[in-house]
């Protein structure tokens, strides 16, 4: 009898034990989870010309366009002032399974030395886990299918092909020409980039969209958020509108030279 007793006052005090270290673990849980809160409204959706991508990289012979790229792809949606909000949310490549092929053409990686999913991953852990505290983007998977969703939703390359504008080699643009054949799509939410080739000429390199927290064009911080660090970045700077600007070929062979 007297070991059963002892049995039992060391499961009783096993059990407190372990109670109080979970209760006391439970507030680190928590402070991590409240930093990531969605103290954002706006989000950049961003998206690449692969013809001018490789103009921006000090290394040349790391870029790479596969010969399926034939269009503008994703570089990624980024909600502002936030980054990094969830490194313990982790992505596996069985989460994009299903949208693996649409992601493949649409959101490929143009390095080399960085395959598409390590791609995906790092926009995810960086931006991904910042967007997860809103439902419509709360797992890997429902973030990438709005990301894709977006891309479809915005079809500005036949728009541009409408209006005329095509890549060239030989022929640039006014400001006022792109800008002004995306307006009735995107109105004045959007921001374009440029990056210098060796020549200095001004190619187009982004497409930055404004959209706000609920996935729609437009946020009500946009005037304040084109003046400042989010649109002149390492990635590029706004196109300047007193210049002309190339919109150069995609060039397979030679991502690096598109203009040989």
């Amino acid at each position: 009898m007297a070991l059963y007793k002892t049995f039992i006052i060391w499961v009783c005090s096993s059990v407190l034990l372990i109670g109080w270290v979970l209760t006391q673990d439970q507030p680190h849980w928590a402070t991590s989870e409240i930093s990531h809160s969605c103290n954002w409204t706006c989000m950049l959706f961003t998206l690449q010309w692969p013809g001018s991508f490789c103009l921006n990289i000090d290394k040349k012979n790391i870029c790479r366009i596969p010969e399926n790229i034939q269009n503008w792809t994703i570089h990624g949606l980024w909600p502002l002032k936030g980054h990094y909000c969830c490194s313990c949310w982790p992505i596996f490549q069985s989460h994009l399974q299903e949208l693996e092929p649409e992601i493949s053409q649409l959101w490929p990686s143009l390095i080399k030395t960085r395959s598409n999913f390590a791609f995906w991953k790092d926009e995810w852990l960086k931006h991904g886990t910042c967007a997860g505290c809103v439902e419509n983007m709360s797992s890997p998977f429902l973030f990438f299918k709005t990301v894709l969703m977006l891309r479809l939703l915005y079809s500005f390359d036949t728009i541009l092909e409408k209006a005329g504008i095509k890549p060239s080699c030989n022929i640039s643009y006014k400001y006022d020409d792109l800008h002004g054949a995306l307006k009735p799509m995107l109105g004045d939410d959007f921001v374009l980039q440029c990056v210098k080739d060796e020549k200095e000429r001004e190619a187009w390199l982004q497409l930055k969209i404004f959209v706000s927290k609920n996935v729609t064009l437009g946020c009500h911080a946009v005037e304040e958020l084109k003046s400042s660090r989010v649109t002149n970045t390492s990635s590029g700077h706004p196109c300047p509108k007193n210049a002309t600007i190339f919109y150069f070929p995609i060039n397979h062979e030679h991502p690096e030279q598109p203009c040989l």
